[in-house]
């Protein structure tokens, strides 16, 4: 005796499979609603620029002058003069922008020992278009400054200050 065809299986079957990934999707944005929820922040690297021995970084101040530190990240627009005022190796510190804001990185403030002054001028200590000879006084003046502490004897910079 010959079996009949069975009819309407593909129909099932395509039905199961809809239902299936259906489901699939409610999970997976149940799951992504879920995650997030909470505010995620991705932080790369310190908030703060530290690990200089305020003592040797005091006499590297008064034998070559303030020290620039370039900017490492991608951006590179954050170099930085560390500068020291006084005699006290845990007071007078601190970091100035080494340029003001929407100049260009080849001009950078540099210290005039004879005069007492950083002045804007270009890598070869040249005044040249936006690296003006522009004076600032030893503090930076009206230059972005950033918290300088002193924490067992490391300078500890929060070059991230303004972010907070």
């Amino acid at each position: 005796m010959p079996i009949a065809r069975s009819q309407g299986h593909a129909g099932r079957a395509l039905l199961i499979a809809a239902a299936g990934a259906l489901l699939t999707l409610v999970v997976a944005f149940g799951i992504s609603v879920l995650a997030n929820r909470g505010k995620v922040d991705v932080r790369l690297g310190d908030d703060t620029f530290s690990g200089l021995q305020a003592d040797q970084m005091a006499d590297d101040v008064a034998d070559r002058g303030p020290l620039l530190f370039p900017d490492s990240s991608p951006g590179g627009d954050r170099d930085i003069v560390l500068q020291h005022l006084g005699t006290d190796d845990e007071d007078g510190w601190s970091a100035i922008a080494a340029r003001p804001a929407g100049t260009p990185r080849n001009c950078t403030i540099q210290w005039q020992a004879d005069t007492g002054v950083f002045r804007l001028l270009d890598e070869n200590g040249e005044e040249a278009g936006e690296c003006d000879g522009r004076e600032y006084p030893a503090d930076g003046g009206d230059l972005e400054t950033f918290p300088v502490e002193v924490r067992d004897g490391e300078l500890d910079i929060d070059i991230n200050a303004a972010n907070r």
